[in-house]
């Protein structure tokens, strides 16, 4: 469940800034971020139980395509006995005929938990097409027999749009589609400036939220 609101954040949108080391790759780029929130939001759902969380994460870019990550979040009160998450993922960047796209795999692991059960994986691809950004999801394997079995996928359909003063609006709908389970829908609309970030999620079986977020990349 990498990212605060996971719309997202394509993986892209943790790679927004770094400097260039050496000693893993000649073009490789390693870079850093941290996060704040009043609520961890994935998929219109809450997964801190209301509470703050904080986040961290580490990138590497190999400069040909090619990047690998990982991601850690507390989860406050809301982690089902785990009380972080921690992800792993690896995407691949490339364009055909001019047009961006991006395909990846993302590992979601929750070590405080009594067992295992929650760990489950994702394939995604995402692409942009005059500035609509479009992203798939699916589940690939679950620790849970009954969460494998639904065979869930999740289509995020996200738009930003550029206002005065450094102002930024970014609007978000996904569709969370099962085999055995009710599909869920979810929207938000979140202002942007800087670091800072005010955002109003909905979802069909939580309730809506406002959440302020902070986050910076180096």
């Amino acid at each position: 469940m990498q990212n605060f609101t996971k719309t997202t954040r394509t993986l892209a949108a943790l790679l927004v800034s770094g400097t260039a080391l050496t000693g893993i790759a000649s073009a490789a780029e390693i870079t850093g971020n941290v996060g704040a929130t009043t609520d961890y939001i994935w998929r219109g759902n809450t997964q801190a139980g209301g509470d703050a969380s904080l986040s961290g994460g580490i990138d590497i870019d190999f400069g040909n395509g090619f990047a690998v990550g990982t991601w850690t979040g507390s989860l406050g009160g809301g982690g089902a006995d785990a009380n972080y998450e921690q992800d792993l993922y690896a995407s691949y960047s490339t364009e055909i005929g001019g047009i961006p796209l991006e395909v990846g795999y993302i590992s979601y692991m929750y070590p405080g938990a009594a067992d295992s059960t929650l760990d489950f994986e994702d394939i995604y691809v995402s692409t942009s097409v005059m500035g609509l950004g479009l992203s798939y999801y699916m589940l690939v394997s679950a620790e849970d027999d009954g969460v494998d079995a639904d065979e869930g996928t999740y289509l995020s359909v996200d738009y930003d749009y550029e206002l005065d003063d450094g102002w930024t609006m970014s609007l978000h709908y996904g569709m969370e589609s099962f085999e055995n389970s009710e599909d869920d829908e979810d929207t938000s609309i979140s202002l942007s400036k800087g670091d800072m970030t005010f955002t109003v999620s909905g979802d069909e079986g939580d309730d809506t939220r406002a959440i302020v977020s902070w986050g910076a990349s180096f």
